[in-house]
């Protein structure tokens, strides 16, 4: 054996025949199941087999996070193997080279989230020998860019094995998508610990089903045990998302909690699919700014118009983050305010179809684009009260009636419009956002959780999520939730009027 001190168990049994019998691999599975051991325990083999004629990468969502899970597994084989492991290793680019300056034919450990994603997938897509494999750690939050990047290096191999790892917490981000069963997520249960993927296979490790548990003992001290499942269903709550996600290893079903959308709601009103017009749209958009914090600036760009079901309709097309060059002598709120007119130009929105958010520093945005470009920008405050405007087209009340605040009434009038079929082209990484923000209707107004909690708990903010909820903000004050065949509410003759005057001073976007 090479490593003398391996300790074998049903799990890691389990993770290594299913890698040795399938191409395309998926692991998900509550903490400590030893996910991360097998993988970089089967790469290290695997790359004996051949080292001349193999490539393995090894990703992880930064090279922080790199050094904390996958490299010291790897390392710590390395230097464990009887007789020595029969390769060059580079501690300082998380490499083990076949040879010395062999930098192709190689472990390679690459972080995803590190700087710009682009650079991370020119990295991934320059590696590749006629054996190839791929370890994607932590896919719940790989990039779609880099996931792709990762799965298309297949082409041109003469033999590929691609594994995903996750603890599973959402259905439409990348570990999900790859997890998906070949007859729809109605046909498994939390019973079933396997199934069939369209690509491959997914295994699922269930914390309730440990060999600890099983064995009636802690017989391995590093996989999860009965003690910890109590904890968590003491602490955590057994219909919580946090139970699912660690303990149960699986995805957590509909009703467990409740959140602003719903991924039974957006495949059953096909949000993520994509709108017909019936004659006309016009260009419309979102921005969510951000100046610091870690928070994204984000805008979404959309097209509003008659959908062929006879609705007003918002296509929400391409969302633009717009980056902050910190060398340059420009400041912030200039070079936000610029790049948002550049792109608005680009897609012919006039300034009138832009909402941007006014809270706090939105305000002096605001004030730079109303200078700068057009006063004719439309600001929106996500603080105060909700508006006194209808709910829905059959729910009547005001949205101040329902609502706690103005921030619920956005992020529900996202989900009216969804329901209400008049939301398409949702991304899947907004999808996440709207699927992640919990609520609470228990009391007399429906009001959603704090964004500060929401990051907290989630490790993100919802900034894609906040930029569509403008865009649809934009369009009810076009008169949105009108039908296609009756007329718009949004402006009166006298607005119109003045806005048609008003446009001598501004350029106008046919």
């Amino acid at each position: 054996m090479l490593w003398p001190k391996l300790i074998w168990n049903p799990w890691l049994e389990k993770q290594i025949e299913s890698l040795c019998e399938n191409q395309w691999v998926c692991w998900a599975g509550c903490g400590a199941s030893g996910k991360t051991y097998a993988a970089s325990l089967y790469s290290m083999v695997y790359f004996l087999a051949a080292p001349l004629l193999t490539s393995i990468i090894l990703t992880s969502t930064t090279a922080k996070m790199i050094r904390k899970r996958g490299w010291p597994v790897i390392q710590d084989l390395y230097r464990t193997c009887k007789g020595g492991y029969p390769a060059h290793i580079v501690d300082s680019k998380t490499t083990i080279q076949a040879i010395r300056g062999d930098d192709k034919h190689a472990i390679f450990a690459i972080p995803v989230l590190d700087g710009a994603t682009s650079k991370a997938v020119a990295n991934i897509q320059g590696i590749r020998s006629p054996r190839t494999m791929v370890i994607v750690d932590e896919a719940t939050d790989t990039p779609e860019a880099a996931f792709e990047a990762c799965s298309n290096l297949q082409k041109g191999t003469r033999e590929f094995k691609f594994l995903a790892i996750g603890n599973p917490h959402s259905k439409f981000d990348q570990h999900g998508r790859f997890a998906t069963p070949k007859n729809g997520w109605g046909s498994v249960s939390i019973e079933d610990d396997e199934w069939e993927t369209e690509r491959g296979i997914c295994v699922r490790f269930d914390g309730m089903k440990s060999p600890n548990i099983l064995a009636g003992k802690s017989k391995y001290d590093f996989l999860i045990n009965e003690d910890q499942v109590r904890q968590a269903q003491k602490y955590d709550g057994e219909d919580s998302p946090k139970f699912w996600k660690y303990t149960r290893g699986m995805w957590a079903p509909e009703g467990v909690c409740k959140t602003v959308l719903s991924e039974s709601l957006v495949e059953k009103y096909r949000v993520m699919h994509s709108a017909v017009f019936l004659t006309k749209s016009e260009m419309i958009a979102g921005l969510d700014p951000a100046f610091n914090g870690g928070d994204r600036c984000v805008l979404q760009v959309a097209r509003y118009g008659d959908f062929d079901n006879g609705k007003m309709g918002i296509q929400l097309e391409k969302n633009e983050i717009i980056e902050i060059d910190a060398k340059s002598s420009e400041p912030v709120h200039f070079q936000i305010a610029n790049r948002t007119r550049q792109i608005c130009e680009e897609y012919r929105i006039h300034p009138s179809n832009l909402a941007v958010d006014a809270t706090g520093e939105g305000g002096g945005l605001c004030d730079i684009l109303a200078k700068t470009w057009s006063p004719q920008i439309q600001r929106v405050e996500f603080g105060g009260k909700a508006s006194d405007r209808p709910v829905s087209p059959e729910d009547h009340r005001k949205s101040s009636d329902v609502y706690a605040n103005k921030v619920t009434e956005l992020w529900f009038s996202v989900r009216q419009w969804a329901i209400n079929e008049q939301l398409r082209g949702m991304q899947h990484d907004a999808v996440i956002e709207f699927c992640g923000r919990m609520f609470d209707d228990e009391k007399r107004l429906t009001i959603i959780e704090r964004k500060a909690d929401m990051k907290s708990r989630t490790g993100k903010s919802p900034d894609l999520a906040d930029a569509v909820a403008l865009v649809v903000e934009m369009a009810r004050r076009l008169g949105g939730y009108a039908t296609a065949s009756g007329r718009k509410a949004g402006k009166t003759g006298w607005d119109q009027m003045v806005q048609e005057y008003d446009s001598i001073y501004y350029d106008t976007f046919a």
